[in-house]
Parts: structure tokens; C-alpha cells; sequence
């Protein structure tokens, strides 16, 4: 179960998972750490965070579908690492993150756009900000002016914003869109493998005198890792080459002969012993 909480004062929201136990480990304690930057992002505009806070509710069916979205911040597909960390510790689902970061424009808070917007303020108004730095000099100002800057940006305008449903709908159409890519990649990765493991074995079907060779002396001299690779890669080849019997006794032939390194074929059994 997720919940939003609302607090009564200015930019306090209260995040909450409440489907598991919280985790008492280092990791939990790491990820609270980062989490307390977020207030700092607020108080310098950045509303990132009450926006993923309403898609946490809205992942949680508190929200009708009826309604429609706040203003979507710019930037939400690029957040900070305390957003991220957000984002992972409240399991926000992230197909519902990036169909609502369609319709978000770039953070234009970077250094350039914001010395270009102070270096247009009027007079008066910059006069007003180094007052306010004389006269309080423990002051953010830096925070202060980057809350400006976001606050003069033109909000989205209201008749583009969506539904809940909407936002709902395109989460599900990213989904299957994701999922899928990621089933062409583990396809296309997995030909890739198989290609490559039918060349390795064709190398070996050249030479599989010298292997079995090769593969008494490292068990010989209890190379056990690299002797077990080399047998599977025997065993496979035999396999695919309908040579399994062959591959057997030749197998029960060389475990005859080092009977002495009993540690090889028990490993063997144990990890290529047929399923039952």
C-alpha cells in the first residue's frame, strides 16, 4: 500500500511505502541519506518531487482517474540522484515516469539559462536581491534566486494537461513497448551466444584427439576448473554431434586411469548428474 500525506506546512509532503517492513540495513539507512537532499531541491523550486509524489497516489488508485495532472515540471526525465533514489525507495513505477516526462520540457535550470535570466532582471530587482544578501549574509542566496528562475517559468498550459486515465493508458502502452524491447534484445542476445558457442565447438571438433589429451593433464595435475570447462565443451560437442556414447566411455576410460584424482569425477557427478 502507498500514501501520500500532505503536511500543514509550506512544501511538506510525506512519502510513504507501506507494503513492506522497512529494511534495518545499511542500504535503507544509505538511501534515507540521500533522500534528505530533497527537501533542499524543493526550497530551490524544484518541484520534481511533488509531482512524483502525486504519480506515487496515483499508482496507488488514490486519485481518480477523472482528474487532471498538476503542471508538469521540466526535467523529469533527467532527475536528480535524490529523485532517483526517491524513485527506487517508494517503487515508483517507472513506466509511469517516463509517459509523464513526454509532455516535460528540459530543465532550463542550468548555469547558462540562469545567468542569462539574472543578467536580465531589472534594476530595481537586482538591487532588491543584493540588499537582501547585504543585510542577511548567512543567507541562500543562491537557492533563493534558482527558486525565482524556476518560478518565472511559463507553466504547461491547462488545456494540454491529461487525465489520470491518460497518463495511466501511455504507462501501460511504455510498458508493453519496454517489455517487448526487452524481449528482441534477450532474443538477439541469446542467437548471438548460440552462434558463437557453435563456432567454439566447431574449433574443438577439429582437434578433439589433442582435447582429450589436454583434458587428462589437467586433471592430471588437478586443474580441476579448466578441466571441468573442457569436458563440458567435449560433452556438448558429442551431443550435438550424435556422439554420446563415445563421449561416455572415452569419459569412463579417463576417470579409470586417474583414479587417484577422485575429486574431478565427483565434482562431475555431482554437477552433471541428469535431472530427474
Amino acid at each position: 500500500m502507498f500514501r501520500v500525506r500532505r503536511g500543514a506546512a509550506p512544501k511538506q509532503i510525506d512519502a510513504v511505502a507501506e507494503d513492506e517492513e522497512p529494511d534495518d540495513d545499511e542500504e535503507s539507512q544509505g538511501s534515507l541519506v540521500a533522500l534528505a537532499q530533497l527537501r533542499t531541491e524543493m526550497m530551490r523550486g524544484d518541484l520534481r518531487v511533488a509531482y512524483l509524489a502525486w504519480l506515487l497516489a496515483v499508482q496507488a488508485a488514490d486519485v481518480p482517474e477523472t482528474d487532471t495532472e498538476p503542471p508538469v515540471p521540466a526535467g523529469l526525465s533527467t532527475l536528480t540522484a535524490a529523485q532517483a533514489t526517491m524513485v527506487e525507495f517508494l517503487r515508483i513505477d517507472e513506466d509511469l515516469i517516463s509517459a509523464a516526462a513526454e509532455a516535460s520540457e528540459k530543465d532550463a535550470a542550468d548555469g547558462r539559462a540562469l545567468r542569462n535570466w539574472v543578467r536580465e532582471l531589472a534594476p530595481r530587482a537586482k538591487d532588491e536581491w543584493l540588499r537582501r544578501a547585504v543585510e542577511d549574509p548567512d543567507l541562500a542566496l543562491g537557492g533563493e534566486l534558482l527558486r525565482a528562475f524556476r518560478g518565472d517559468a511559463k507553466p504547461a498550459h491547462a488545456a494540454g494537461r491529461r487525465t489520470v486515465a491518460d497518463l495511466l493508458a501511455n504507462a501501460e502502452a511504455h510498458r508493453e513497448r519496454r517489455e517487448r524491447a526487452q524481449t528482441e534484445r534477450a532474443a538477439k542476445a541469446q542467437k548471438a551466444a548460440e552462434a558463437a558457442r557453435t563456432k567454439q565447438l566447431d574449433r574443438l571438433a577439429t582437434r578433439v584427439i589433442a582435447a582429450w589429451k589436454e583434458l587428462e593433464a589437467l586433471v592430471e595435475k588437478s586443474a580441476y576448473d579448466d578441466a571441468m570447462t573442457l569436458a563440458i565443451d567435449l560433452r556438448d560437442l558429442a551431443k550435438r554431434d550424435g556422439t554420446s556414447v563415445q563421449f561416455a566411455a572415452r569419459f569412463e576410460a579417463t576417470r579409470k586411469r586417474q583414479l587417484r584424482r577422485r575429486g574431478f569425477f565427483d565434482r562431475w557427478k555431482r554437477e552433471n548428474a541428469p535431472r530427474r
